[in-house]
């Protein structure tokens, strides 16, 4: 048997060796070898273009792909000639990630036009031939004192780029925001989709359109990297949940989930979607008391899976079967939305376009848009919304041949 003694002074000598080799920057065992291979420098470090997310009264978000560790910076202004510029993340570093980085652009006005320009270079290159810089765009944050506003309505693109290229067509330029209502993806297990799912779609510039408000979708909710979503977008307050007010319209948009239980096994234990509407739900409860929400002339919800529809029976998840409307949402919201005086449910979720009218039990009518067209029964949709003192008009059209399938017409609230 070694002797304590001679113990002891075999583990100083292994750590006064293993002090040494960490000196000299050799570490076994714990990083790659220091001939590891570098990653591949390969093509442009801008991954794509950009996309501006959460439109507020004071600011907005600019996200940038990346094909490899970069930092960035925003130049902005009310004229070309920019001259201010947003260059500090939340903890006090320049913004910088490996496969987007997101720059919140803030202190703005309400209701005014910027333009902006992003310059990006490589992490730890502070050359500035190093630098590229993107296009020069424009991005107009909300006004919640204005006396109108108009938004668009996307939903359940599943990553098709021609119905994406198809509604980006149609994008109108004197639109407030682009509501996209969940469904961006399919299951989301190839984190390299991610760039093409939420920022930089197949030729199509979404930072040319106006900016870019979200909910996320049961699909958006599937996939071992599914979770990645927000490394990529922006929510207001960092939550997939949020209200916001635009001219004379209050809105809420809510995070539906999943649309089987989460101990379902094809989901591999990645959603906890139930827990999650018992918080939106005392979250709403708060929300719909604030000044703004409480006196708004018109009030709307966002969510994926609609709150009501014709087939609410229940579904055999065993046998492929799915919720087509949330009722667990709707239990946990229901009573909060009837007390606010929610006029309108807009959602996606089953492909097809649809408008149930108000009745007594639900006070809210719902409109759904329609789908990916993916099929021959399957039709994109754009629902657009154009909101004065006067009224209200929420419009839901056919992509392909421009036909109106539903148009209604709110009136303000007393």
């Amino acid at each position: 048997m070694t002797h304590p003694a001679m113990q002891r002074r075999q583990f100083i000598t292994a750590i006064g060796a293993l002090g040494a080799t960490a000196a000299a920057g050799i570490q076994p065992r714990l990083n790659a070898a220091p001939d590891a291979p570098k990653p591949a420098d390969d093509g442009p470090l801008l991954a794509g273009t950009p996309a501006v997310f959460a439109p507020s009264p004071s600011g907005f978000t600019v996200t940038l792909p990346v094909r490899r560790a970069a930092a960035a910076w925003v130049e902005y202004g009310e004229t070309k000639d920019l001259g201010l510029r947003a260059g500090c993340d939340p903890f006090g570093f320049v913004p910088q990630d490996d496969t987007a980085v997101k720059i919140r652009v803030s202190g703005l006005k309400p209701g005014t036009r910027y333009y902006w320009r992003a310059t990006l270079r490589p992490n730890g290159d502070l050359d500035p031939a190093a630098e590229i810089r993107t296009d020069t765009y424009t991005a107009k944050t909300l006004d919640p004192a204005a006396a109108a506003t108009r938004f668009s309505v996307w939903n359940d693109t599943h990553d098709q780029a021609a119905t994406i290229q198809s509604l980006f067509g149609l994008r109108n330029a004197k639109d407030d925001f682009l509501l996209w209502n969940g469904d961006l993806s399919n299951n989301v297990n190839d984190p390299a989709l991610l760039p093409g799912l939420y920022v930089s779609p197949k030729k199509v510039d979404l930072a040319k359109g106006p900016p870019i408000l979200l909910t996320q979708g049961n699909h958006d909710h599937r996939g071992l990297h599914a979770r990645g979503m927000h490394r990529y977008v922006d929510f207001p307050g960092d939550r997939s949940y949020y209200a916001f007010r635009s001219g004379p319209v209050a809105f809420v948009a809510l995070d539906t989930g999943e649309d089987k239980p989460d101990t379902h096994p094809s989901f591999k234990g990645v959603p906890a979607s139930e827990p999650h509407l018992a918080e939106q739900a005392r979250w709403l409860a708060e929300i719909i008391a604030l000044p703004g929400f409480r006196d708004a002339p018109y009030r709307v919800v966002f969510c994926h899976i609609p709150l009501r529809w014709t087939n609410e029976g229940p579904q055999d998840y065993a046998k492929k079967g799915f919720d087509r409307v949330s009722l667990r949402g709707r239990a946990a919201w229901h009573d909060s939305l009837v007390r606010w005086g929610a006029q309108i449910i807009i959602s996606g979720h089953v492909h097809r376009a649809g408008l149930l009218a108000p009745d007594a039990r639900f006070p809210y009518a719902q409109l759904l848009g329609g789908g990916p067209g993916r099929s021959a029964n399957d039709h994109p949709t754009v629902i657009t919304g154009d909101a004065d003192a006067r009224q209200f008009r929420i419009t839901c059209t056919r992509v392909e041949d421009n036909e109106t399938l539903h148009d209604l017409v709110l009136k303000p609230l007393a």
